[in-house]
């Protein structure tokens, strides 16, 4: 299967939360995590909803990618993951309001987002388009867009990617896409399927999923790409948490706990091998489009 993806949408639906064993407390770690947290015991975790196979619900429980990495990680700093699962846009929301610790929503490290939030990655993926299986529309990059409808999640690299594709057609003298933004990426995908869109603009894992699920979809093309990252809500305990989160991963990348997370969710051709900080100031990744 491409990409490396071996594992179905439906199989995916039926495992459930934590089925991946245990991780115990490392105390080097564990020594990291703000006294605030620590005592609470619990790390406080925003993500998205309704999102395979990052995250999702199944059953009441969340599932998916990010549920089970993020559990593994606090339970390396020797806490227990409080998991509340949200719309995209509202992640860093939450951690500005000092809501929630940490967001994981697979963000490019941008600056509006450095702004509000430090990062730490821990993956890295590119978009791709998804299209109706038969269409004879099949985008290879942004240059492909002009005069098409396009659908893209609020909040994610679509936004700018499309402002970019807007730019270019302008450049080029032809029609502008049409550009049409969902709080959620179910809605993104019905209005594929309705036919109100020629392609849906998101992370590749989301449109194999789709197609491995039976969709009648085909996945096409490649739009930037580069490190995701997991946002530390920006307070007196920032600094100490996202050194915490960065060891954690660096833990569970060494002990081949986080390949076998990402090889469970077919998410494995993004892993890393370097988790890197980012704060306010510091020169960002490059994500050309």
């Amino acid at each position: 299967m491409l990409c490396g993806v071996s594992l179905n949408a439906s199989s995916a639906q039926n495992m459930p939360a934590g089925q991946v064993s245990r991780v115990e407390p490392v105390a080097e770690i564990a020594e990291l995590v703000p006294d605030t947290i620590r005592k609470r015991g619990v790390l406080r975790v925003a993500t998205m909803t309704k999102y395979q196979p990052f995250a999702f619900v199944v059953d009441g429980k969340n599932v998916g990618m990010i549920p089970e990495m993020v559990t593994a990680v606090a339970q390396t700093m020797g806490l227990k993951a409080d998991i509340h699962g949200m719309d995209f846009p509202s992640i860093l929301l939450g951690l500005q309001a000092q809501k929630y610790d940490i967001g994981m929503g697979e963000f490019f490290v941008r600056k509006d987002r450095v702004d509000v939030a430090d990062f730490v990655t821990e993956w890295s993926n590119f978009d791709a388009f998804v299209v109706n299986k038969g269409s004879k529309y099949l985008p290879e990059s942004i240059a492909d867009v002009c005069g098409h409808k396009i659908a893209i999640l609020a909040g994610s690299s679509g936004v700018p990617a499309m402002e970019t594709g807007k730019e270019r057609c302008a450049q080029a003298g032809k029609a502008a896409p049409q550009v049409s933004v969902f709080p959620q990426m179910a809605d993104a995908v019905l209005a594929l399927s309705s036919n109100r869109a020629d392609a849906v603009l998101t992370g590749r894992e989301v449109g194999l999923t789709l197609v491995a699920s039976g969709q009648p979809f085909v996945p096409t093309g490649r739009v930037g790409g580069g490190p995701c990252a997991t946002a530390v809500a920006r307070n007196a305990d920032s600094a100490k948490l996202a050194q915490a989160i960065q060891a954690a991963y660096v833990y569970l990348i060494k002990s081949g706990k986080y390949e076998e997370i990402h090889k469970r969710w077919g998410t494995d051709y993004g892993a890393i091998n370097n988790p890197t900080i980012y704060r306010q100031g510091d020169a960002l990744p490059d994500y050309k489009i």
